[in-house]
């Protein structure tokens, strides 16, 4: 008998210390980044004219309460919803990771004179930036730009 309640108090001992040690061992699920990063445009500009052939400048700053991941600069012909064959401009950069803040001033994007041998077209443009966060989740910002001759 004694020798039964010395197994039991081994295995019940044995038992308590594997309960704790999984315990212990796993992580929690993390949270759920659910606050949008903020996209603070400075430079363009609503209404902001390019002369077409020049450079475009973009300046902006980045936020996210946890990490950001990438953005993107799409700039496509205004033509309420319809699709066109004007210019069109699209380009996404990868933020290095741990950033949660990011300063763009560049000047990477140049508005062609033509498009495949045509004229690009002047007129109005719709200027798109998205920032994308670590959660695969985006928030976008859409201005209207000018390009002329």
């Amino acid at each position: 008998m004694r020798n039964l309640s010395r197994w039991s108090l081994t295995v019940a001992l044995f038992l308590v210390i594997v309960a704790c040690k999984k315990s212990s061992s796993e992580t929690p699920a993390p949270t759920k980044d659910t606050t949008v990063p903020t996209i603070s445009l400075v430079d363009p500009t609503a209404g902001k004219s390019y002369v077409l052939g020049s450079p475009l400048h973009l300046q902006m700053d980045l936020t996210d309460n946890v990490e950001l991941k990438s953005y993107k600069v799409t700039i496509a012909k205004s033509s309420k919803g319809l699709q066109t064959t004007d210019w069109g401009f699209s380009q996404t950069w990868i933020i290095a990771a741990g950033k949660k803040t990011l300063a763009v001033n560049q000047s990477e994007i140049i508005v062609p004179l033509t498009v495949t041998g045509n004229q690009t077209t002047t007129g109005n443009y719709d200027f798109t930036v998205t920032c994308f966060y670590t959660s695969d989740n985006q928030v976008s910002t859409t201005l209207t730009i000018a390009l002329t001759k």
